[in-house]
């Protein structure tokens, strides 16, 4: 099964800490929508057979912009060029400052079926930090107002490791989180991503990082405590109640196919991924003239995919360790049990026959312990 994902790229605001293309220009919508609509009919008639489809994802910038029409429009254009399965996990990303109430029934009836909440905290101070438009009661009411439409798959996003943020205010978020009873949480550490409004005020001094002891602290502290409470771990920094993964991005963490539209969006099938044009200009002038708005492909390498899956599965459920040996051969499988066992402490992974997994301690060195095996592993 393959997967779709939507790069929508507008927001009302951009917060000072995000990578992801987007745009502070609402009134540019409209058309974009028509692009969109031009790239998928593009794009999907390169397929001789239409793929079949099990999750799409609105991400961005603010998908929850979109209206109802907009929406309704995109999902009939995948429709007519694809084959959608029956109950389909079709996600929306929402901003709770931008989730307008009475188009929530409209977007269930059109398909949509699970929302991504980016509250980010519940302290109305850590929220204005973070340059969010919306407050700690709008994210409660907005959730709220989901489950009361019918919406019983809501995740939520999450961010720890602020500037002298304490334990006790980030143990307030999580109880707020569990007391919503949200069906998937997924909680990131801040990221100083190059190039990015926070970056630059930390190169400048104006804003102090946390140190990484504290950042891992609260780290475990998350771990413990949502898993205390019921939810199950099954990424490094994603957890869900109620078995309710995100279906989409276990597409990413296994190496399946998944297709991109949109400016920035990133594409893989097979063993070839690409990426679009960051520029919404440069989107647009293509699509215009009749070609994909394509900026680059890769071809992936045997070594690329064997690093790919070493590092996602162990930062998800764990390596499936049959499927390595069909891509690798079973001296390549039996090779990394071999360098777990001799050079990776024991309180760090768990082996069954066709599982390795990390434990909590093992996901805190979840980056180390892969770069360990593909160093020791010497595959060409």
């Amino acid at each position: 099964m393959t997967g779709i994902y939507i790069h929508f790229p507008f927001c009302v605001k951009k917060c000072f800490y995000c990578d992801f293309y987007s745009l502070e220009q609402l009134n540019k919508i409209d058309s974009f929508v028509d692009y969109l609509c031009k790239e998928i009919e593009l794009r999907l008639k390169q397929f001789q057979i239409k793929p079949t489809v099990d999750t799409i994802f609105f991400g961005g910038g603010t998908p929850s912009l979109l209206k109802p029409e907009h929406l309704d429009r995109i999902v009939n254009k995948l429709n007519t060029n694809l084959t959608i399965v029956e109950n389909c996990e079709i996600t929306l990303e929402c901003n709770p400052g931008t989730t307008d109430i009475e188009f929530l029934s409209e977007y269930k009836s059109i398909g949509i079926n699970r929302l991504s909440f980016g509250v980010q905290s519940f302290i109305d101070e850590e929220l204005k930090f973070l340059e969010r438009i919306h407050s700690a009661d709008e994210a409660v009411k907005a959730i709220n107002t989901a489950r009361d439409n019918g919406f019983d798959n809501i995740s939520l996003d999450l961010i720890f490791a602020l500037p002298d943020q304490t334990k006790k205010a980030w143990s307030y978020t999580l109880d707020k989180a569990i007391e919503l009873e949200t069906d998937h949480i997924s909680a990131y550490s801040l990221i100083y991503e190059q190039g990015t409004p926070l970056y630059k005020q930390w190169k400048r001094g104006n804003i102090k990082k946390i140190d990484d002891d504290k950042d891992a602290e609260l780290y475990l502290y998350t771990m413990e405590k949502l898993i205390n409470a019921g939810y199950q771990q099954y990424e490094v920094s994603n957890y869900t109640r109620n078995n309710k993964p995100s279906l989409h991005n276990l597409k990413y963490w296994y190496g399946d196919n998944y297709i991109a539209f949109g400016p920035s969006a990133h594409g893989k099938t097979g063993n070839t991924r690409y990426w679009n044009y960051r520029s919404l200009g440069r989107y647009q002038e293509l699509l215009k003239s009749g070609l994909l708005p394509t900026e680059g492909t890769e071809d992936l390498e045997m070594e690329d995919i064997l690093f790919e899956m070493i590092f996602l599965q162990l930062r998800a459920k764990g390596m499936l360790m049959k499927q390595f040996e069909s891509y690798f051969g079973k001296e390549i499988a039996d090779s990394i049990r071999e360098i777990l066992m001799k050079y990776i402490p024991i309180e760090f992974y768990k082996i069954s026959d066709n599982l390795i997994s990390l434990t909590q301690k093992g996901y805190c060195r979840a980056d180390e312990i892969s770069t360990d095996i593909m160093n020791k592993l010497n595959y060409k």
